[in-house]
């Protein structure tokens, strides 16, 4: 599995683990239950930076989505939800 995948299914898990019943009716919870940068690096054991890297890629790949501004000073990520 590379990295890209590995980090992929860091943020899948880690959104599971807050799904409530806003997400289950196709609406993102609150920027508090978005995993941070650190959540997923830590989870991947890979540096922050290079996970920033490949979480902004997944971003661009239409597959997560990055929070719109810093919130208590990191970016949050979160996956992208079928329509």
């Amino acid at each position: 599995m590379s990295k890209k995948e590995d980090v992929l299914k860091a943020v899948f898990e880690l959104c599971e683990q807050h799904k409530d019943s806003k997400f289950q009716r196709g609406q993102l919870p609150d920027l508090d239950f978005w995993p941070k940068t650190r959540d997923i690096s830590d989870r991947c054991d890979t540096s922050i930076y290079v996970t920033r890297s490949l979480l902004l890629q997944l971003v661009e790949e239409g597959k997560i989505i990055k929070s719109p501004q810093l919130y208590s000073n990191s970016l949050r990520w979160f996956i992208k939800l079928p329509r």
